[in-house]
């Protein structure tokens, strides 16, 4: 490849750290061949820079620039990694020779027109565009290559995951992959470390089937919490308080996202509710509420311990308090605790009347 018509800078940010991480390793090694990387490959994290004025930030600034100016001995490319760029912004000094106005242009120059030796990767895990400096996200758009890597509430990594399962030759069908991402989530890390677990245990490729998978998971931060909304969709009381208490004790600060589990969790047999009275067949209840055939057996069996009326008034609680917490602030344990009492004891069937 004509290097002249090679990108020498990159950019790969997103909440999803495992393909910014994967996309980093893929693009160095691109660039660098194994003895290389040893000596041509740099990181360096721009919080170190930025944190605050001072002599320890002014002298790794200077470090680096001169690093930048300084072509490479035994090869013919460098390679650099920025993480953090979100945080490279224009400084607000008005003087010119400022460490951190020098590092902002020389970096703006360096974007424009890079040594022919000198190849910059910049990392962040910043999910939107608005969070970088303008000037610097348009000059990468424009001399290199920016990939996004962000995952929304409302998006599967399904195929995503279904990949991975082949390349660990991991006996794991589709509706146990949708059980995984249903109790651990979107988060590409925790999925895959959890298919790691799974390797490791199941290493003779026996088939590991919905039931299968949800032992072997029960100990992850979010099979807890999806135990602790099976259960309160079940009026268990005891057993949902239990693990709130559990998961308070692990996480002080979870309670948004237990009460967001919550939400989902009636959501969904409200729907069942809705698609029931519909006639919707059993067979394709699965595909409309997004859940394995497995969980939707037992998200019926839930619906089925509520009325359309009892389910419709809880969420209109959720909803107020939903509201509440966005508007006012703060979602307490004694919030949840009582909600949790409310649904249980059939205070949302009484109030049906």
């Amino acid at each position: 490849m004509n290097q002249n018509k090679l990108k020498q800078v990159f950019l790969f940010y997103g909440n999803q750290d495992l393909l910014v991480q994967e996309n980093v390793e893929k693009c160095t090694v691109d660039l660098l061949d194994g003895r290389e990387r040893e000596w041509c490959f740099e990181r360096y994290d721009l919080f170190e820079f930025v944190r605050e004025n001072g002599e320890e930030p002014a002298k790794k600034i200077d470090e680096f620039l001169v690093n930048c100016e300084t072509q490479p001995m035994f090869s013919d490319r460098k390679v650099f990694r920025l993480d953090h760029a979100e945080l490279l912004k224009k400084p607000n000094t008005k003087d010119p020779y400022s460490s951190h106005s020098r590092l902002f242009e020389t970096l703006a120059r360096l974007l424009s027109d890079p040594p022919s030796y000198l190849f910059l990767i910049f990392t962040s895990p910043a999910s939107r565009e608005q969070e970088f400096s303008k000037p610097l996200f348009r000059l990468i758009q424009e001399h290199g290559q920016i990939r996004k890597f962000v995952a929304y509430d409302d998006q599967s990594p399904l195929s995503w995951l279904q990949q991975r399962i082949r390349e660990k030759k991991l006996n794991l069908n589709r509706n146990a992959a949708l059980t995984l991402i249903e109790i651990v989530g979107n988060d590409l890390n925790d999925l895959d470390q959890e298919l790691e677990k799974l390797k490791t245990r199941f290493p003779d490729g026996c088939e590991i089937d919905e039931e299968t998978l949800k032992s072997a998971v029960r100990g992850h931060k979010h099979a807890s919490a999806f135990r602790m909304a099976e259960a309160l969709a079940q009026k268990q009381l005891h057993q949902a308080l239990e693990i709130l208490d559990q998961q308070l004790r692990e996480a002080p600060r979870d309670q948004v996202r237990l009460f967001s589990l919550v939400i989902l969790q009636f959501r969904r047999l409200l729907n069942l509710h809705y698609l029931q009275q519909m006639h919707v067949p059993e067979s394709d209840l699965s595909g409309k509420i997004r859940l394995p055939p497995f969980l939707t057996k037992q998200a019926l069996k839930q619906a089925n311990q509520y009325t359309c009326l009892e389910l419709e008034s809880i969420m209109l609680e959720l909803a107020h308090l939903d509201l509440s917490i966005k508007f006012y602030g703060g979602l307490s344990r004694m919030m949840l605790e009582t909600l949790f009492q409310k649904i249980c004891r059939g205070f949302f069937r009484n109030s049906e009347a």
